[in-house]
């Protein structure tokens, strides 16, 4: 049987598998297995308005030095569509080689938009690696994946829908709330070109480390990121501790910024930047309860000698959702984040102020279970932005207006398989 007929029995067997039971399929034992998350959900988005005029705002928030007020703008306009998220299908595979076992995990996003920038049905890799394993030794992969300071933390993603959504509380414990000119400044962070190692877990503990160099550097930028982590589990409680850290992601001034009178974004000319975020989680799941609760500290600071240039910002986050399940058909979620206003500080002799810096999340969910692979579900959530502050979140919801709230509501299904 040549090449072009057996891929071709493999794929009406997979057929078959998939529309017979609607669960993960081993086309070829276990060197492929096809799965996926299927989550498009009907959403509207409402906002409210900005703080008012003259209301006090932080020094990142317009870049400039000395005292700064808001001047009022009236919210975005609701807007209402059909989107499949983060939804993706995955293809995964194993083979043991002496005591090795060797495997890989690809991972597609869906696309359901032909009018998107990218309209290709899988339209962008979301988790691509290879691994080795050894039971000694640990687990190595190579690719596109979490970092350990991502993968150890969130014990609890609402109803397996949170991933980029609106409910991800990682919108607002692992983010600014000044908005960013830079690379990144999100410290839950899926990147390329990454290598990570866990090692086995022994009496309860697991520690990893992951590294992802700088395939562009030059003399003058180098924006590499590390993570290092270590939990414990027994099944039923989890506790874990992990760091982050990014160099010349320049997140706050960007790559090609120029001096200016009052402005406090450094020139690119010789800045570099590093930026560090620390967290503790805890995760607990027992008889139908699920909490996952999350503490960080973010750190972003810059290098440079510019005059009342921004050198570092400082603030505190946390996160608890909760899950819950009142029977064997339905599960009650909830959750709250919160982001600090911090402190910061300029080059020189000048103040720097974080006055409206900060905001919350509250986000509320219902799933109802309609056999093992599908149920319905439903969302709500409330981002209230400080009076100097911007809150993004995911599924492409938007944004705030500054000091702002917005009112994201969705309901959808959710096909596992």
């Amino acid at each position: 049987m040549n090449f072009k007929y057996r891929a071709l029995t493999l794929g009406c067997f997979a057929a078959m598998a998939l529309a017979g039971t609607a669960q993960a399929v081993q086309v070829a034992g276990d060197l492929l297995e096809v799965y996926g998350n299927l989550y498009p959900q009907y959403q509207t988005v409402t906002f409210g308005d900005s703080s008012a005029t003259g209301s006090s705002v932080s020094t990142m928030t317009k870049g400039k030095t000395g005292t700064q007020t808001n001047t009022f703008a009236a919210g975005a306009v609701s807007v209402n569509k059909i989107i499949p998220v983060n939804s993706y299908i995955g293809f995964k595979g194993k083979k043991s080689v002496g005591e090795l076992t060797l495997g890989y995990d690809l991972q597609g996003v869906i696309n359901i938009d032909s009018t998107a920038t990218n309209p290709a049905f899988m339209s962008e890799p979301r988790d691509a690696f290879v691994y080795v394993s050894h039971k000694t030794l640990g687990t190595l992969q190579a690719g596109q994946q979490d970092t350990i300071y991502k993968r150890y933390g969130d014990r609890v993603r609402m109803l397996n829908v949170s991933s980029s959504n609106f409910v991800s509380t990682s919108n607002i414990i692992s983010n600014t709330t000044w908005g960013n000119k830079g690379v990144s400044t999100s410290f839950n962070t899926r990147i390329n070109g990454q290598l990570a190692w866990n090692s086995p877990r022994m009496n309860g503990f697991e520690v990893g480390y992951s590294l992802r160099q700088d395939p562009t550097k030059t003399a003058t930028k180098n924006a590499g990121l590390n993570s290092i982590g270590i939990n414990w589990t027994n099944s039923i409680y989890y506790i874990g501790l992990a760091q982050e850290v990014h160099n010349d992601y320049f997140a706050f001034s960007g790559t090609a910024s120029t001096a200016a009178a009052g402005s406090i974004y450094n020139a690119a000319a010789g800045l570099r930047s590093k930026d560090t975020g620390n967290r503790v989680s805890f995760g607990y799941r027992d008889k139908g309860v699920r909490i996952g609760a999350d503490a960080a500290s973010l750190n972003y600071t810059e290098t440079s000698t510019q005059a009342n240039g921004f050198r570092s910002h400082k603030f505190n986050t946390w996160q608890v959702t909760g899950e819950y399940d009142l029977n064997s058909q339905v599960t009650l979620a909830a959750q709250y984040a919160s982001n600090g206003a911090g402190n910061c500080t300029l080059n020189g002799a000048i103040s720097c102020s974080t006055v409206g810096l900060g905001g919350d999340l509250v986000g509320f969910g219902m799933k109802y279970v309609l056999d093992r692979n599908f149920s319905l579900f439903a969302l709500a959530a409330k981002g209230t932005a400080n009076s100097g502050a911007v809150l993004s979140l995911g599924s492409n919801a938007g944004k705030t207006a500054i000091g702002g709230t917005i009112m994201p509501f969705a309901v959808g299904i959710n096909a596992r398989f």
